[in-house]
């Protein structure tokens, strides 16, 4: 790497990291729901520092997707806003440098912003949108045990009122049951057991209270001749979860694996939904390209008030392009137009205005050497008829 490129590497590189670490935070308090949300499973549910660990970093990955893009433009402009306003960028023109040449240390930058990017929509955001949601459902199947206390009416589960007289050591062996259930208010089922065990069923991610030695009463209030009872040996009951994190297959479209959906989109199976999903997550990360082509003429241009004037032109660009962008996915996600068009059409304009500008600016440079050039031949002209004898 030349001196030339490593100083605008460092220049540019600096900046955005900067902008990469506030743009997360500031992102990451604008989920407030979401973040509340979390802080109120982490105390509800007792979580451990590794799980609290796990879910920040669970969290990161979707919300990195989106400030990485922001964080280069925002780079971009700042470092070439800098180098404008201390005269550097006209020391650049008039040492005849084009824009193509200043265009090789932005993309030694652009490009692993593109990949790392890519490589967190593709792969890394669902596989981390999934991670959150069963840990949030081990945290939820921790604590049901835990939430249930002995000789005491236990109403934190829904529509069932429960009463345990022994819980054994780990939690899910009972003695002496109770268990009201309140689903149908015209007719409540009372049940009374021996014991019971709690066991917990993966493919429902729910719970299944197995009883022994019981029987069940069924009750009218309206209608009190209206009575029946039986006994038991054994019966199964299935215990809803408080806060149950979705069932498989009612999974958000962000969870699902990129290679699932490539797979349904080859056999044609897939929805709507998941082509405009599909086409996001691969044209998301090409906006780090196109923002490299956008920003270096903007910022070589900035000549004053070079960091607030970066920032104004970075939240005016990030603007327009993610209004577009998620303009078109919604638009494509109601089927009015192709998917593909929807998620590329911001980059294809973005990457046309980025070259034109490019161009422009390069007969800025060239028009100014030339310029530079011809007043140096009139003043050497100038000094060689002054000092020629007469």
């Amino acid at each position: 790497m030349k001196t030339l490129d490593r100083y605008i590497f460092k220049e540019i590189l600096f900046p955005t990291l900067i902008a990469l670490a506030a743009l997360t935070f500031v992102a990451l308090l604008a989920f407030t729901r979401e973040i509340g949300s979390l802080l109120e499973v982490i105390v509800r549910q007792s979580a451990t520092t590794a799980e609290i660990w796990a879910i920040c970093v669970a969290i990161v990955p979707p919300v990195l997707t989106f400030t990485i893009p922001m964080a280069l433009l925002v780079g971009l402009l700042t470092g070439f806003g800098r180098m404008s306003s201390d005269a550097e960028a006209v020391a650049f023109r008039a040492a005849g440098i084009s824009m193509n040449r200043l265009l090789l240390p932005v993309l030694l930058l652009a490009i692993p912003a593109w990949a790392a990017d890519a490589a967190l929509n593709v792969w890394i955001a669902p596989r981390a949108a999934a991670h959150l949601r069963d840990l949030k459902y081990e945290m939820a199947v921790r604590q049901v045990p835990l939430e249930v206390k002995p000789r005491v009416f236990n109403e934190s589960l829904t529509n069932l009122i429960l009463y345990v007289k022994d819980i054994a050591p780990q939690g899910l062996t009972w003695q002496g049951i109770m268990l009201a259930d309140m689903s149908k208010p015209d007719e409540p089922r009372v049940t009374f057991a021996r014991s019971g065990t709690l066991v917990k069923d993966e493919e429902h991610r729910a719970f299944q209270l197995t009883l022994a030695d019981g029987n069940t009463h069924v009750v009218s209030p309206l209608s009190p001749n209206r009575y029946s009872f039986t006994t038991f040996e054994t019966t199964t009951i299935p215990i809803p979860m408080p806060q149950a994190p979705p069932k498989p297959d009612k999974v958000s479209i962000s969870e699902i694996p990129t290679r699932t959906i490539w797979d349904n989109v080859q056999a044609a199976t897939a929805t709507s939904e998941e082509r405009v999903e599909f086409h996001r997550r691969l044209a998301l990360p090409a906006a780090c390209l196109v923002f490299a082509l956008v920003g270096l003429p903007l910022g070589v241009s900035t000549t004053r008030g070079s960091r607030s004037m970066g920032l104004i032109l970075s939240l005016i660009v990030m603007l327009v392009y993610y209004l577009a962008f998620i303009g078109g996915t919604r638009i494509a996600d109601n089927g009015e137009f192709s998917p593909w068009i929807g998620a590329w059409m911001p980059n294809f304009g973005f990457a046309v205005l980025g070259l034109i500008l490019l161009a422009r600016s390069d007969r800025e440079y060239e028009n100014l050497v030339l310029s530079r050039l011809a007043a140096a031949m009139r003043w050497g002209s100038d000094r060689f008829t002054a000092v020629r004898p007469t």
